[in-house]
């Protein structure tokens, strides 16, 4: 009795049809995550930007209880300075520009003089938050 040869021989793996019906399913989900991904990261670094003036702010007030006025630098406040870490986005500085007997200004600056980021579409805007806590924003970005 004769065998059947083609029963032994299972077919085994992927035709190079289904192969690349997968990778394009995989490159049009990529696609439509990527934008979606963008705006995800974007959000985090303007909320550690919101973190950092808050922080300031907070600092700002310990410094007014202790001497009767508000500091015109990050550096005399008793907090960790945002612009001396690695991985900065935005620069923080203080609005001299104020009567600080009465109130100050913090701002954060996205891609601004010595922060350390990529060109983005988003260079150029900044945070303002005041005394009272209320956060102002103006956009380079269109």
């Amino acid at each position: 009795m004769k065998k059947n040869n083609k029963a032994l021989f299972k077919k085994i793996g992927f035709t190079l049809t289904e192969l690349l019906i997968t990778v394009i399913i995989i490159g049009i989900l990529a696609t439509l995550a990527l934008p979606m991904l963008v705006k995800t990261l974007e959000k985090a670094k303007v909320g550690e930007a919101m973190s950092n003036l808050n922080l300031i702010r907070t600092g700002q007030k310990i410094y007014f209880l202790e001497y009767g006025k508000f500091s015109p630098s990050i550096d005399d406040l008793n907090i960790e300075n945002p612009n001396d870490g690695t991985s900065r986005y935005f620069y923080y500085d203080l609005d001299a520009g104020q009567d600080l007997n009465v109130n100050f200004k913090a701002q954060a600056t996205r891609g601004g003089t010595g922060a350390i980021s990529a060109p983005s579409p988003y260079q150029g805007d900044v945070y303002y938050i005041q005394k009272d806590g209320t956060v102002h924003g103006r956009f380079a970005s269109p």
